[in-house]
């Protein structure tokens, strides 16, 4: 079977995909997608507790240092309509993973905040890239029709990789003799290349989160050929896409405060509340299962309404989720129920609003602006996010955080019913 390529009325060529590449191609999209997000959930967990266990580091310093992965992702979304002017999306996809891989097995073996913030970055450059090239990708496939339930998949494919990272750790902790040779030997030529040995007993969870990550390449590199030839015409920008969609923007922004505020410092808000590490660590676990399980009903029941109706509602539920925290984090099953139910909202939120975002444009050019305009507004969201739960845990209490989410969350909700009818 052959494919066409069609023109939209944009003046951009989206490639028209036969039946089989369209649902094998977003099977691999999901499949890359989940194992690049099982390599950050773990890191997730390993950075902050990393960060953490040096007594000199206070709330606000690690806030202040996690800040730097969603600076890079704002630097990442302004450059991406001029990178993809000059790249294939194949190429960026297979070489921003590549570029990430070596920072994952450096982290165990520095502890000075300068250079942490350095692997952050660069580590988060790469992360971020990927995830913009991905999203493009699924955005630009010709669904007929159930558009939100299908990007819902990709959507969901976030949650259970995340899901899984903390899971992995869990997992792995006690049982690491089954990859004790593949992980010596890692980290025997990194140490060399280095010249110490790490400096925390996590190391190994590091490399396993590093082979995770790798065997995503594998995987692009394999499809790379199918993957489609997006190129940037300068026909759009990306401000002008914001505010077209002032809506399905700012409530994106509102969920990365509290997507990114979670998984910062969720564990280290569970530990300061008397949990352990693995009930701490669940924590983040069960807000990504809530993504996994509730994110595609709401994405399917949004394709039969409106889909602004149910941003305010999940706006609304972030709002409880947040008020009910503090008196359910000393209950852990309590604690466990609530941050599923809040990883539900926040994931119908990203489904929702990208499916608004997706099904307004067809061309190249508003396709990948839009889609940097909202990564851009997400991750706007989470800098400021998690730079303000840092410094409201240090100054407020451990409290600081859902604080902070109630208020973003409060300032959306307000917005939508004054200046964003329902219809």
């Amino acid at each position: 079977m052959t494919s066409n390529n069609t023109t939209t009325e944009g003046g951009g060529t989206l490639p028209k995909i036969n039946f089989f590449g369209d649902k094998f191609g977003l099977m691999v999209n999901v499949l890359s997608t989940l194992l690049t997000s099982a390599s950050m959930g773990m890191l997730a967990v390993l950075v902050p507790v990393h960060l953490a266990s040096s007594p000199a580091n206070t709330d606000s310093a690690i806030g202040a240092v996690l800040s730097f992965e969603t600076i890079a992702s704002l630097i990442v979304c302004l450059l991406i309509p001029s990178i993809l002017k000059h790249t294939k999306l194949a190429l960026g996809i297979v070489g921003s993973t590549l570029f990430r891989l070596p920072t994952i097995l450096l982290f165990p073996y520095f502890n000075d905040l300068g250079m942490l913030i350095a692997l952050i970055f660069i580590h988060a450059i790469g992360c971020y890239y990927i995830f913009i090239m991905l999203q493009i990708w699924v955005n630009s496939i010709p669904f007929k029709k159930n558009k939100g339930l299908m990007i819902a998949l990709y959507s969901t494919s976030i949650s259970i990789g995340f899901a899984i990272g903390p899971i992995l750790i869990n997992a792995l902790n006690n049982n690491l003799l089954l990859f004790a040779n593949l992980t010596n030997q890692i980290l025997a030529f990194t140490t060399a290349i280095v010249g110490h040995e790490p400096l925390v007993d996590m190391a190994r969870l590091f490399v396993v989160a590093m082979l995770v990550c790798a065997l995503s390449v594998v995987i692009l590199i394999v499809y790379s050929t199918k993957i489609p030839k997006a190129r940037f015409n300068g026909g759009s920008s990306i401000f002008k896409m914001i505010f077209e969609n002032k809506g399905a923007m700012f409530s994106i922004a509102m969920a990365g405060v509290s997507q990114f505020g979670v998984a910062a410092f969720i564990v280290i808000y569970g530990m300061k509340n008397g949990l352990s590490l693995p009930d701490a660590a669940l924590l983040l676990s069960c807000f990504m299962f809530g993504s996994l399980l509730l994110e595609i009903p709401i994405a399917w029941i949004s394709d039969y309404f409106d889909r602004r109706f149910f941003i305010v509602w999940c706006a609304f539920a972030c709002i409880i989720c947040a008020v009910c925290l503090p008196i359910a984090i000393y209950t852990p099953l309590q604690a466990w129920i609530l941050v599923f139910i809040w990883g539900g909202v926040i994931s119908g939120i990203y489904s929702v609003s990208l499916t608004l975002v997706g099904e307004r444009y067809t061309s190249e050019d508003d396709l990948i602006a839009s889609n940097a305009g909202y990564s851009l507004m997400e991750s706007i969201g989470g800098t400021l996010g998690i730079v303000a739960i840092g410094f409201s845990m240090q100054y407020l209490g451990t409290d600081g955080m859902p604080y902070i989410i109630m208020f973003a969350s409060i300032l959306y909700f307000s917005f939508a019913l004054t200046r964003y009818p329902v219809e």
